[in-house]
Formats: C-alpha cells, sequence, structure tokens
C-alpha cells in the first residue's frame, strides 16, 4: 500500500458521497435549510425574545454559534451513517476487500460527509443573518476555521454509530437523532450551562459537543469584553478534549464497523 494509493482512495470515496448528495438535491438542500430554520429561526428566536434580556451580551449571536456547531456535527454524523446503508447494498463489501486501508476507506467518507454539511452551515450562517443576528465577515472566517473540528467530532461519532448499529440503517439514523437532541440542550448550543449544578452539571461535562461548541466560542469572543460570560473553558482545553474524543470514536467505530463486515 502507497501513500499515493490512500490518497486517492480518500478522494475517490470523497467524490462519490459528494456526487451522491448533488444527484439528490432537491432532498438534501431541502433539509440541510429546514432544520436551521426551525432550530436557529424558530426555536432560537422564541428562547431570545424570553431569556436573553439581561444577560449582557447578543443572546442570539451566542446561539447562532452553537448552533453552527450542533447542527454540523448532527449532519455530518448522519451522512457518515450512509455506510450502514452502503453495507446493506453490498457496496462496502467490495471496498473493503480493495488493497487500501480501511481507515481511509472511513476517512474518505468523513472528509465527504464534512464538505457535504457545509451546506447545512451556511444555510444556518444565512438564516441567522435573515433574521437580524450580528455577525462580520471576520466572525465567518473565524467559525470556518473552527468548523474542521466540529466535523471531526461529527463524523467520528458517525463511524461509532455505523459500527454499532451496521446491520440497520434506520436504527443507525435514529440513534443520530436521539444522541444529539440532548446535545443540543446539555452543550449550551441553545441555552447558556455556565451555572449548571448537580446532575444537570454533571451530564453538561460528559456531553462531548460541550467542549466543541465552548472552542467556536472561545474563538469567536477571544479577546471580547464577553469572553468570560460566555466561555467554559481555555480553547486549547477544547481542542484537546475534543481531538482525542473523535480518535477515539474514529477507531472504536472503524473497529466495530470492519469487524461486522468480517462476520458477515
Amino acid at each position: 500500500m502507497s501513500l499515493s494509493n490512500e490518497f486517492n482512495a480518500v478522494a475517490a470515496i470523497c467524490a462519490r458521497d459528494i456526487t451522491r448528495f448533488f444527484r439528490d438535491w432537491k432532498s438534501n438542500i431541502f433539509m440541510s435549510i429546514f432544520f436551521p430554520a426551525v432550530f436557529l429561526g424558530m426555536l432560537g428566536s422564541a428562547i431570545g425574545q424570553n431569556m436573553g434580556a439581561g444577560l449582557g451580551y447578543d443572546f442570539m449571536q451566542f446561539v447562532l454559534l452553537g448552533m453552527v456547531a450542533g447542527l454540523a456535527i448532527m449532519f455530518s454524523a448522519n451522512t457518515v451513517t450512509g455506510l450502514v446503508e452502503e453495507r446493506e447494498t453490498g457496496f462496502t463489501q467490495e471496498i473493503f476487500v480493495s488493497p487500501v486501508s480501511r481507515y481511509s476507506i472511513i476517512i474518505g467518507k468523513m472528509v465527504g460527509s464534512s464538505i457535504i454539511s457545509m451546506v447545512a452551515v451556511a444555510a444556518t450562517i444565512l438564516i441567522g443573518i435573515a433574521i437580524g443576528i450580528n455577525i462580520s465577515l471576520d466572525g465567518v472566517g473565524l467559525i470556518l476555521l473552527v468548523i474542521p473540528v466540529v466535523f471531526l467530532l461529527g463524523s467520528a461519532f458517525g463511524v461509532l454509530v455505523s459500527g454499532i448499529f451496521s446491520s440497520s440503517p434506520k436504527t443507525a439514523g435514529q440513534a443520530v437523532m436521539m444522541f444529539m437532541f440532548p446535545q443540543l440542550f446539555l452543550s449550551g448550543a441553545l441555552i447558556p450551562v455556565a451555572s449548571s449544578t448537580g446532575v444537570i452539571d454533571v451530564l453538561v461535562h460528559l456531553m462531548p459537543a460541550t467542549y466543541v461548541v465552548d472552542l467556536m466560542r472561545g474563538v469567536f469572543y477571544w479577546g471580547s469584553p464577553t469572553y468570560n460570560q460566555v466561555v467554559l473553558y481555555s480553547p486549547w482545553i477544547d481542542l484537546t478534549v475534543t481531538v482525542i474524543i473523535s480518535l477515539g470514536l474514529f477507531v472504536a467505530g472503524t473497529y466495530l464497523f470492519a469487524r461486522s463486515e468480517r462476520n458477515r
């Protein structure tokens, strides 16, 4: 196995997923817009009108950053679980016998899902601007700086779900949604969690999304007067925790999925 062969495998798997996305572009783009419109445009606005007053910072800007991270995790994870559907059609069995590393095949899926999920990220930012959230071009640049780390966590989680629920595409999709809904609330993506206590505080710190949402805000608000009000940890701590969790999910998920292919 040469490095160029591994790179070509990653590029081919990635290109295939992007092509499949745009082959059914109407429904895929609709879903990429639907979730940001509901979570940010409706739910975020409703919470902001009732809870945002008196916080001392722009609550809707706070929510926008959380929703970009939360939805990026959800979309990238959900796209990677397409592995389970491809297992049903026999595609993964064909590529797993090819002379390339299984990790390269999985990385190709992760890169493809990340590129596809940029549509949802762009839709979330545009909907935020459309409803009047204040965000500059520099702010968008900071979001794009962090977004690869967010995709790393989301797609690695998708790999783990694919490994655990490798025999049922429907269950894999449901598992992503069941995982993400508590994450959206307990990670601080939608509501502040800095004052949490007791069991809720423990759950907040157990949520992997907490660290990547906090990383997004830590980079965005770095040097601003409101930094200490909206950020839980140093960005370096958030980055380290997120990368460690992502690598663990990636390795465990790849092992489980490859084992399920061998045991067919």
